[in-house]
């Protein structure tokens, strides 16, 4: 058998669906891809994008909108960048003019989420979390100048806005009160994709440490919001959580939560994905760049995943069966959300062939803070060349447009080790174990 073991860093590795975002700097309609590609270039993974819907409140969406959207989507997708998009009938400048911004009726939404729903589904590759939108001021589901905000109003957009998505597309909500509406009890780990609502609503909170309440975000009354916290904790391990930091002043007697102790303890707690990277960060992230914790808050945001340890016989033989035992762990806060394969590649060290062994473990189970031993059996084609291999492990996208682009795979957060021949290949979008295998 040959054993091979890893060294873990502490360097920060810009993988998909998780970390710092920024905004887009248009609507996603005229999302462009040099927007993509400097977001790449900077490390940046995720991109909030707006759709701005005012002009549509009282008729259908344009064809020259949809078609918009289609191109941006295209433009993330080849820019090596996800969107996390919210759609919006208004975009209030102040915190006093929100409060008269109108938002559309029920039946036009339900009709504008009907005909998105194509677009969503057909990019849905190239969104990492869905947020609601739609409702009220900013699309954050309150002051909705049509009862929107309705207990049946709200469930038939979200029901709407599920339905627009696959199966295992995500939608994020402002309020936790809302989702609490929906179920009270808070969901187990257990249902994490099995397709339901629940497992498939997280929370989006746009005020994170702001104060006691979030500046709105959880209740007045300590006993309820001490209940709203625990449940968002719960769904944080289920869906993604993300959101920004916000001013601390719009709540009166704010006592805003800045410090590294802060960010590291509730990051950990809320099992926090994304964090917007500049929005308000004079009180925030300023901070935590001059008391040093900003690059673990930066490492840590989401999941980050450690090989362990690969064990494997020296020898295989074509068209038999070839077993690997492998562990990995995952020291950052939250589990991958989205659908990834996890693969072992044989390249023959001659002729460069790459021979793709499909496992069926599914890396969504590596929940935040546990490790995890698998042991495999591959199936080595008969038709395989002989000679002899160096063997690497591979994450690629779950979707078939994107499980070719090593842009989207993710890196392991390990060292390259130049002595165990142990390295990232940015190429094949693979980390090489260092052991070879010889084909017989």
């Amino acid at each position: 058998m040959v054993f091979s073991s890893f060294t873990s860093t502490t360097a920060e590795i810009a993988n998909p669906d998780r970390g710092f975002y920024r905004w887009a700097w248009t609507d996603l309609n005229q999302f462009t891809k040099d927007d993509g590609a400097n977001a790449y270039k900077n490390g940046i993974r995720i991109i909030y994008a707006m759709v701005r819907l005012d002009a549509y409140k009282g008729t259908t969406l344009p064809a020259s909108l949809l078609t918009g959207l289609r191109t941006g989507f295209d433009n993330a997708r080849q820019s090596g960048v996800k969107i996390v998009p919210r759609f919006v009938y208004n975009y209030p400048e102040s915190e006093t003019e929100y409060r008269n911004v109108s938002d559309a009726p029920l039946a036009t939404v339900l009709g504008h989420i009907a005909q998105l729903k194509p677009v969503l589904t057909e990019n849905s590759d190239a969104i990492a979390y869905l947020q609601a939108g739609f409702i009220g001021a900013w699309g954050e589901w309150h002051t909705s100048s049509n009862k929107l905000t309705d207990a049946g109003n709200r469930t038939s957009i979200r029901d709407a806005l599920l339905d627009a998505l696959p199966r295992d597309g995500f939608l994020q909500f402002r309020y936790p009160s809302h989702l609490m509406s929906w179920s009270t009890t808070a969901p187990a780990e257990s249902i994490a994709f099995n397709g339901s609502a629940q497992s498939r609503s997280g929370v989006h909170n746009d005020c994170f440490l702001a104060s006691a309440t979030d500046v709105g975000t959880y209740s007045d009354n300590a006993t309820t919001r001490t209940q709203q916290r625990n449940y968002t904790m719960a769904v944080a391990k289920v869906a993604p959580f993300g959101g920004e930091t916000c001013n601390p002043a719009d709540d009166p007697g704010a006592q805003p939560r800045t410090s590294c102790a802060d960010i590291l303890s509730e990051g950990k707690q809320y099992s926090l994905t994304y964090l917007n990277n500049s929005y308000y960060a004079e009180a925030f992230h300023s901070r935590w760049k001059r008391d040093g914790c900003y690059a673990e808050v930066q490492r840590l945001m989401g999941y980050r995943l450690e090989l362990v340890s690969v064990e494997h016989p020296a020898a295989a033989t074509a068209g038999a069966a070839w077993p690997v035992q492998f562990s990995v762990r995952n020291v950052g806060w939250a589990r991958p959300y989205k659908a990834r394969q996890l693969n072992f590649l044989l390249k023959h060290r001659v002729s460069g062939n790459v021979i793709k062994l499909a496992t069926q473990v599914d890396p969504r189970s590596w929940t935040a803070g546990n490790s995890f031993n698998h042991d495999v059996s591959l199936a080595i084609p008969a038709t395989a060349q002989s000679g002899e291999y160096d063997l690497y492990v591979a994450l690629p996208d779950g979707a078939a447009r994107l499980n070719g682009d090593a842009r989207f795979a993710v890196r392991p957060a390990n060292a390259d080790n130049t002595l165990n021949r142990q390295a990232w290949d940015a190429a094949m979008g693979a980390f090489r174990i260092g052991s070879i295998v010889t084909l017989q």
